[in-house]
C-alpha cells in the first residue's frame, strides 16, 4: 500500500486557520435585507458564491422552478434532461434506476451537491434517488458542466448538479396538488413557506405511487424537506435543513433475461449552518452535514440479495474575501468521515483545502482560477486546478473558455477487496481527467432571444475496469487500465416569439470512445435534441408541447451493438380557476412510441395525467 499522510493528522494545522478566518469574516448585509431574499439572477455553483451568469466563464444552466411547474415537469430527471450536454438514462419505468452522464462522463463522475453536501461518491450512487426524486421543496437547480473537482472534489469529473432546499419568505404561502393518471398513478404533494424579517421556514411533503406498465413493476415513494433559518444577530445567520426520500420499487428486470427483484432505497440528509460577517469585505459559512444512503435489492431467494449502507459526516468551512469591487477570493476546508457497510464495514476519511480567485481586470473581462488538494485515507491524495476566462466585447455578447482537471477516488472495497468477487488491489489509483471548453452566449433582438453554443473535450485516464482473474468464481480486481475521450457541441436557443409565446431548442452532439479499444462508449447517443413551445395567455390558459429526440447510440455490457433512436413528445395544458385553483392535464409519450433507453428495459407507452392544484 502506498504511504501517505492520513487526513486526521493534518486537520490540526488547517482547522484553526479556517476558524481564524471566520472570526473576521462577514456575510452579505443581512441587516439591510430580508433574510429570505433570493437572487434569481445569479448562479452559485460556478464559483461557490453568487455570481451573475453574464460574467461567469463556466457552462452552467439554472433551471427555473416556476417554468418547470408551468410545464408540469415534476421529477428531477425530466428537468435535467432539458439541459444541453446532459444525458439522462432511465432503466425502464418510473421509479427505476436512473443515471446522468455529463458530457459523456460516467454516472459516478457527476456529483450531486444538496444544501452544500455531496450525496454521492464512487462507493454509493444516486441511481435510485434520481429515479424517484421530485422538484418539490427546491428553489434552486443548477447544472454545471466540465471538470469541477477544484471546487467540489472527488466525483466531479463530468460536472455538478446543485440543489437547494427552498428558503422561507416574509409572505406566507402554500401549495397543494393532487395528480391521478395512467397505470394507477397517484401523487399528492404539499409545500409551504413563510417567515418575517428575521426568520424564514419552508416545508414540503410528497407521496407518489404507480403500477407502471409491466407486471411486477409497482413503485411508491415518500419524500420530505424542511428548512429553518433565523438572524441570531444582525450579522449572524443560523439555519438547518432536513430532507429525505424513502422508495420501494418492484424491478421486473430485462425482457431478455430474468433478473426480477424488489428494491428499497432510503436517503436522508441533515445540515446545520452558520453564516457570519464582521466587516463588509469578508464573510464565512460553516456547514455541518450528515447523510445516509441505505439500499437493498432482494430477488426473494438467497441467490441474489444485496444491501449497502453509506453514512457520512461532513464539515465544510468556506470563507470569501472581497478584496475590492473587482477581486474576490474563496477559500476553505472540507472534511468528511465515511462508513460503508455491505456485509463488512469499511471506513474512509478525507481532508481537502481549496482556493479560488475571481478577478475583473477591466469591466469586460473576468478571469477565474482555482487550486485544490484532497487527501483520502484509503485512496491517497490528488491535486486539481481550474481556470476560466470570460470576455464581453459588446453588451449582448459573451465569449468564454475554461480548462480544468478532475479526479474520482476509488472506493475502499477496491483497494482492500470485498469478498467474494472483488479482490484487493493495494496499487489502485484515482481516476483522472482533463477537460476544456470554449463557447459564446449571444442576446438578440433586444433581449427577445438568447443563443448559446459550446465546444467541449474531456480526456479520462486511469479509468477503473473490472478484470476477472478466476473464471470459475468470476472473482477479480478493479484495475486502472482504461482511457477515454469525449467531445462534442452543446447548443441552446430561447426565443420570445410573441407576447406570451416562447420556445426553447437544445441540441447536443457527442462523440465518446474508449481510447484503448477504440469502441464507442455505451448509452451516449451522438445526437440529442430537446425542445418545447409554450403559450401563456393573459387570462387563465397555459398550453405547451415538447419533443425529445435521441439518435445514433449503442448499448450492451459485453459486446455493444446499435440501439434504435427514438422520439417522444409531451403535451400539456392548464387553466386557472377562481380562488387560486388550477386544473392541469398532460400527455407523456403522446405519440405512443415504443422505445428503450437501456437495452432490455421498455419505457412507458402513452400516459395521461390530470391534476388539481390550489394555492392558499
Amino acid at each position: 500500500m502506498s504511504a501517505h499522510t492520513p487526513a486526521p493528522s493534518r486537520a490540526r494545522h488547517f482547522l484553526p486557520l479556517a476558524a481564524a478566518l471566520s472570526l473576521a469574516a462577514p456575510l452579505s448585509a443581512y441587516a439591510d435585507t430580508d433574510a429570505s431574499t433570493r437572487l434569481d439572477t445569479v448562479v452559485v455553483s460556478a464559483t461557490r458564491t453568487p455570481q451573475s451568469p453574464a460574467y461567469t466563464p463556466s457552462s452552467v444552466t439554472s433551471l427555473s422552478i416556476v417554468d418547470l411547474q408551468t410545464a408540469q415537469v415534476s421529477d428531477l430527471r425530466t428537468a435535467l434532461a432539458e439541459v444541453p450536454g446532459v444525458i439522462v438514462v432511465n432503466t425502464g419505468a418510473s421509479g427505476g434506476q436512473s443515471s446522468i452522464l455529463f458530457r459523456g462522463a460516467n454516472s459516478d463522475q457527476t456529483l450531486f451537491i444538496v444544501d452544500g453536501v455531496r450525496i454521492n461518491t464512487s462507493t454509493a450512487s444516486y441511481a435510485n434517488f434520481l429515479g424517484n426524486a421530485g422538484i418539490a421543496g427546491l428553489d434552486r437547480i443548477e447544472a454545471l458542466r466540465g471538470p469541477q473537482s477544484t471546487l467540489y472534489g472527488s466525483s466531479a469529473m463530468g460536472g455538478v448538479i446543485l440543489l437547494e432546499t427552498a428558503h422561507g419568505s416574509s409572505k406566507s404561502s402554500s401549495r397543494a396538488s393532487l395528480t391521478a393518471g395512467s397505470f394507477r398513478t397517484l401523487d399528492a404533494s404539499l409545500a409551504g413557506s413563510g417567515g418575517d424579517a428575521t426568520t424564514g421556514y419552508s416545508i414540503s411533503l410528497d407521496r407518489h405511487q404507480t403500477a407502471n406498465d409491466r407486471a411486477y413493476n409497482r413503485g411508491r415513494s415518500f419524500s420530505y424537506s424542511t428548512r429553518l433559518e433565523t438572524l441570531a444577530t444582525p450579522s449572524v445567520l443560523v439555519g438547518a435543513t432536513v430532507r429525505g426520500i424513502d422508495s420501494h420499487y418492484e424491478e421486473p428486470g430485462s425482457i431478455t433475461y430474468y433478473s426480477a427483484g424488489s428494491t428499497h432505497s432510503r436517503g436522508n440528509l441533515a445540515t446545520a449552518y452558520v453564516e457570519a460577517r464582521r466587516q463588509s469585505d469578508l464573510r464565512s459559512r460553516l456547514t455541518l452535514g450528515w447523510y445516509q444512503d441505505d439500499y437493498t435489492f432482494d430477488d426473494g431467494t438467497t441467490y441474489d440479495y444485496y444491501r449497502y449502507r453509506n453514512t457520512r459526516e461532513i464539515l465544510d468551512w468556506q470563507n470569501t474575501w472581497s478584496a475590492n469591487s473587482n477581486t474576490e477570493v474563496v477559500g476553505g476546508v472540507n472534511w468528511e468521515n465515511s462508513h460503508y457497510w455491505s456485509g463488512a464495514m469499511s471506513k474512509d476519511r478525507s481532508l481537502a483545502e481549496y482556493l479560488s480567485l475571481i478577478v475583473r481586470p477591466i469591466a469586460a473581462v473576468e478571469v477565474t482560477g482555482g487550486l485544490r488538494h484532497d487527501d483520502f485515507d484509503t485512496a491517497g491524495d490528488s491535486t486539481t486546478w481550474r481556470s476560466g476566462l470570460a470576455y464581453r466585447p459588446a453588451r449582448d455578447t459573451k465569449l468564454r473558455a475554461t480548462y480544468g482537471t478532475g479526479f474520482n477516488a476509488p472506493t475502499p472495497s477496491y483497494r482492500y477487496g470485498s469478498a467474494p468477487y472483488i479482490l484487493a488491489n493495494p496499487d489502485i489509483r484515482p481516476e483522472k481527467s482533463r477537460g476544456w471548453d470554449i463557447g459564446i452566449d449571444q442576446t438578440l433582438f433586444s433581449g427577445c432571444a438568447t443563443v448559446s453554443a459550446t465546444y467541449f473535450q474531456n480526456n479520462f485516464e486511469d479509468l477503473l475496469q473490472y478484470e476477472v482473474t478466476n473464471w470459475l468464481t468470476y472473482a477479480g480486481q478493479m484495475v486502472n487500465v482504461s482511457r477515454a475521450r469525449t467531445r462534442g457541441i452543446e447548443f441552446e436557443a430561447r426565443i420570445k416569439v410573441a407576447s406570451g409565446l416562447t420556445t426553447r431548442l437544445g441540441y447536443t452532439y457527442l462523440d465518446a470512445s474508449n481510447r484503448v479499444s477504440g469502441a464507442r462508449l455505451i448509452r451516449r447517443p451522438r445526437h440529442t435534441f430537446d425542445g418545447d413551445v409554450e403559450y401563456r395567455s393573459r387570462t387563465a390558459w397555459a398550453l405547451g408541447a415538447g419533443a425529445h429526440l435521441v439518435a445514433d447510440r449503442v448499448d450492451g455490457s459485453y459486446s455493444p451493438v446499435g440501439l434504435s433512436g427514438y422520439t417522444t413528445c409531451r403535451v400539456y395544458a392548464s387553466y386557472a380557476l377562481p380562488h387560486d385553483m388550477t386544473l392541469k392535464l398532460r400527455l407523456e409519450n403522446a405519440l405512443d412510441r415504443a422505445y428503450q433507453e437501456v437495452a432490455g428495459f421498455p419505457a412507458l407507452p402513452r400516459a395521461a395525467y390530470f391534476s388539481i392544484e390550489g394555492k392558499f
